[in-house]
Formats: C-alpha cells, sequence, structure tokens
C-alpha cells in the first residue's frame, strides 16, 4: 500500500488573515482540515489548536483504530478547546469547524463537525461523506429544498455546530472501506463555495495530488477568493 498526500492553505485576496489549519501525517495516518469560525475570536488559534491536539493525541496513543476511539479523541480536542477558549475568548469562548480522517491498512475512519467537507472518489466521481452543520443545510434536510429559499444568506451559513463552543458537543463519525485506487478529500468551506463538485472531480481525476490541491486552492481564488481556502488529498495506490 503506497500513501501519496498533499495539503495547501491560501489567505485569498478578501480576508486579512488565515484562520483555516490542516494536518497531514502520512506516518501516522491522520489528516485534518479546520476552519476558525467567523464572528468569534481568534480563529486561527482554535484551528491551529485543533490540529496540533489531534496530531499530539495521535502520538501519545497506543492505537486509533475504531470509530468510538476517534470520537473520543475528538471529543478531548474538543474539551481542550473549550478550556482555552474560556481563559482567551472570554464568555464567547472560540470556535473552528473539524474534518479529520484517520487512515488504515484498508479503511478509514472519519470524524467530523461544521461547513468543512469530506469527499470520497472511488472511480465514480466524488461523493459527499460528510454532512454541513449550517442552518440552511439542516432545514433542507427536514423540509425539502425549497425550505431554505427565504433564508436570508447570511444565515443560511450559519454554524450549527462546530467545536470549542458547545458543552453538550456532539461529531458525526463513521467507517469506510478504502481500496488502491481511491482518493479522498477535505476541503474548507472556502474551496466549497467557489468551486464547482464537477470541476473539483475533473481535476482529481486528471491530476496527481499535488498538482490536484494547488490547482484546487487557485481555482478558488481565480473565483474570486473571498474566504480562506484550505484542501488536504490522500490517494492509496
Amino acid at each position: 500500500m503506497l500513501i501519496t498526500s498533499h495539503g495547501h492553505s491560501d489567505v485569498g485576496f478578501v480576508r486579512e488573515n488565515n484562520e483555516d489549519s490542516f494536518l497531514v501525517d502520512d506516518h501516522k495516518g491522520i489528516y485534518c482540515v479546520a476552519d476558525g469560525v467567523g464572528g468569534l475570536p481568534f480563529g486561527n488559534l482554535a484551528s491551529r489548536m485543533a490540529v496540533k491536539l489531534l496530531s499530539a493525541m495521535i502520538h501519545d496513543s497506543d492505537d486509533c483504530s475504531t470509530v468510538k476511539e476517534l470520537q473520543q479523541l475528538s471529543h478531548r480536542v474538543h474539551h481542550d478547546i473549550v478550556e482555552c477558549g474560556q481563559l482567551v475568548g472570554g464568555e464567547n469562548g472560540v470556535g473552528t469547524t473539524f474534518s479529520s480522517i484517520r487512515l488504515l491498512s484498508d479503511r478509514f475512519l472519519f470524524s467530523h463537525v461544521g461547513d468543512s467537507s469530506i469527499y470520497f472518489n472511488n472511480g465514480d466521481g466524488l461523493k459527499k461523506i460528510s454532512k454541513c452543520h449550517t442552518l440552511g443545510d439542516e432545514l433542507i434536510e427536514k423540509h425539502g429544498p425549497d425550505a431554505a429559499n427565504d433564508m436570508p444568506e447570511h444565515y443560511m451559513h450559519t454554524l450549527t455546530r462546530c467545536m470549542g463552543q458547545d458543552i453538550d458537543f456532539e461529531v458525526d463519525t463513521g467507517e469506510h472501506p478504502m481500496s488502491p485506487g481511491d482518493q479522498l478529500l477535505i476541503c474548507s468551506d472556502g474551496i466549497t463555495n467557489m468551486v464547482e463538485l464537477r470541476e473539483i472531480n475533473e481535476m482529481m481525476n486528471s491530476l496527481e495530488p499535488k498538482e490536484f490541491i494547488h490547482a484546487l486552492v487557485d481555482a478558488a481564488n481565480q473565483n474570486g477568493g473571498v474566504d480562506n481556502s484550505t484542501a488536504v488529498t490522500i490517494r492509496m495506490s
């Protein structure tokens, strides 16, 4: 089994700071994208903490080979961010999205909260395996595609869940088989809001992982670059 991976992040053309962070660790098989929550202070700190804590906890752990173990680890990351957020961010705290992959020999585990995205491609095209935890997406899921037509754009993208805020924290987790030729993509909403899925799929299928990721971030900037854009890909061969 050969793993080829790459990650890249760019501030874009509008934001002053890059509040996205990412992790690529082939040795431990752990990958992550975190996007600091807008509207809360220290978004860059929250996202950096998320990936650094995840990396440290994986390195200190004897194993993380089950969904339950990854879920518990994600809760530990959240708890530490909550504590730090109360110190630096006051009563509002800090927040970040969190989308992580734990790669094993024939499968991967994932944990996810927020509006970053995880995609899987086994040759049949990109399939999204994460849900967006926003007011708009949750309204559409419950009541159909027209349910959010009259919702103001700002509220459409308001997060209903993130890491670092809720005491009753809930993270989506799952497990999926992975075979040679399969590829994963984790990306922030600065990518998915600016680049169509069809274009992402075409780039993934035609480019090597490093070139794909840089082309993807470049495309987000060429289409406006209104947000930070971050992407990580993992290919098994």
